[in-house]
Formats: C-alpha cells, sequence, structure tokens
C-alpha cells in the first residue's frame, strides 16, 4: 500500500487534526521559519509536545521536516555556509527528539564557485562537518535539486556527495522530488524512466539511502529548469508518476505532496484511485 501525505506548515499542532481530517499517517513540516537561518520561527515546547504526542501515539506515523530554503552548505559566504549547517545540525536534533525520520535539505548552489565540482567538493566537506555535530538517531536528507546553479540536479551528483562524504546511512539519506526531476532533464514521462532511475541509484550505490518521495507533479515542461509543483496528475509528468510508483523500488515508500492542504487531498485521490 502507497503512503501519502502533505505538507503541513506550523503551528505543529494543528498537524494531528489536519492529518485525522484527511485519514493521512504521512506528512512534511518545518522547524523554522523556511525562509530564515535564525532561530525564527522555532516551536515552543507545547507546540513541540502535541506533535511528539502524536508520534509516539502508536498509530503509524510517519514525518520528516524540511530545511530552511536558504540552507546552502556550498555557499562562499561563511555566515552562510556556517549557518546553514548550525540549522541542519538544530533541527535534525529536533526531529529526532519529536520522532521524525529526519530533516530534507537542498545540496546547495555552484555560484561563486570556479566549476560545479569545486561547489561539490565544498557540499561534501561541510555536510562532513554537520555528520560529526548530528545527536544519537539524528539524520539528514539530501534533496536533489533543478534551477540555475543548483547543485543535485542529477542521481550522479547526489551520489558523488554521498560518496565524498562517506556517511552510514543511518545519519545521511536521500529524498528524490519528482518534479525536480523532470524540470532538470530526467523525463519521467518516458514508460520506462522508472527502470532507468532505479538503475541510477542502485549505480550510485543510493537505493538504501532512499527514504522518501516528494511525489510532485510539474507546471513546466521536462528540462525547463523551474522548479512549480503541481498536484499530482495535473502537470506534466501526469501518468508518469503512477508508473514510478509501482515500480518495486519506490513502491513503499512514503511519500509527500508539496502542494496546498487543500490541493493535497486531491492529488492523493488520483493517486489512490490508480491500482496498478
Amino acid at each position: 500500500m502507497h503512503r501519502y501525505g502533505p505538507h503541513i506548515d506550523p503551528p505543529l499542532a494543528m498537524i494531528p487534526p489536519i492529518l485525522e481530517g484527511m485519514g493521512c499517517t504521512v506528512f512534511q513540516t518545518t522547524l523554522r521559519n523556511p525562509v530564515r537561518l535564525s532561530k525564527e520561527g522555532i516551536p515552543d515546547a507545547q507546540d513541540q509536545q502535541a506533535l511528539a504526542s502524536m508520534m509516539a501515539s502508536g498509530r503509524g506515523y510517519w514525518g520528516i521536516v524540511h530545511a530552511s530554503l536558504l540552507t546552502n552548505l556550498a555557499s562562499p559566504d561563511p555566515r552562510i555556509r556556517n549557518g546553514s549547517a548550525g540549522a541542519l545540525v538544530s533541527d535534525a536534533g529536533l526531529a529526532a527528539q519529536l520522532g521524525m525520520a529526519g530533516v530534507c535539505f537542498h545540496v546547495g548552489y555552484a555560484k561563486g564557485h570556479v566549476s560545479g565540482q569545486a561547489a561539490l567538493d565544498a557540499v561534501a566537506s561541510k555536510l562532513a562537518d554537520v555528520i560529526t555535530r548530528l545527536p544519537p538517531g539524528a539524520r539528514v536528507l539530501l534533496e536533489n535539486g533543478a534551477e540555475g546553479t543548483e547543485l543535485g540536479q542529477t542521481v550522479a551528483e547526489m551520489g558523488y556527495v554521498v560518496r565524498s562524504v562517506g556517511a552510514p546511512s543511518q545519519k545521511l539519506g536521500i529524498v528524490l522530488d519528482t518534479c525536480h526531476l523532470h524540470v532538470a532533464g530526467f523525463d519521467l514521462t518516458r514508460p520506462d524512466a522508472p527502470e532507468i532511475l532505479a538503475a541510477d541509484l542502485e549505480t550510485q550505490e543510493l537505493t538504501e539511502r532512499l527514504v522518501a518521495l516528494h511525489l510532485n507533479d510539474a507546471q513546466f515542461p521536462c528540462g525547463s529548469k523551474r522548479d512549480r509543483h503541481a498536484v499530482p496528475g495535473e502537470g506534466t509528468i501526469g501518468e508518469g508518476l503512477l508508473r514510478l510508483i509501482h515500480h518495486p523500488t519506490f513502491a513503499q515508500l512514503p511519500c509527500i505532496l508539496e502542494v496546498p492542504v487543500e490541493e493535497a487531498g486531491r492529488g492523493i485521490a488520483y493517486l489512490e484511485a490508480d491500482k496498478g
């Protein structure tokens, strides 16, 4: 059975009733202002307890955190680079305390480096530092990119970073965003796309690290480099998402729909109506 759920912004205390109303047990949220690296927006103790109680209820809830959108471990600016690392460590620690599976973050950007390779090496170096600072039970999850000089637009680039860091899968996993893959140039409408993607993950030694899918359709076509999510079944990937989630590599993964909550319900209905 596939597991689908929405992204839900804080307050965290609103997550349990929203999930109950949707009949979902899978979700994603944030633990700070998503456009800040500071501690702005971090939930208070009462808000944290509401979510922790839900996670410990034994009803099978599963969730991840999305890091600040400003996270950039490759930044040439030490304030951004170190702030990104510190925020990741903090969010990962709090996520673990709340019973969540980890914190996903975008790889970073090549801007300011002499080459994309140099930027990837910078990410790997700083990510290795983050891993050494993670408290017990905490995990960070690398997410593929899509636009401009964003890194990790291919499975190969993600594999390079992960292998360079050399951290165990319990500390470092990955999340794949289907919209990002498609607009970055991996055509998910191809009938054989799931087989190709699964083979790429195996080649890059990432299969066992794949924790979840951001199961987003795309508003723009393959290769457009425009990261705009659409409700599953209503974008340029369309039925390609259905083929993907029925492939054995992806069939049991939790799937997050990163669209407004009211639209996520429509996407979940589309996904669940397909019996493969």
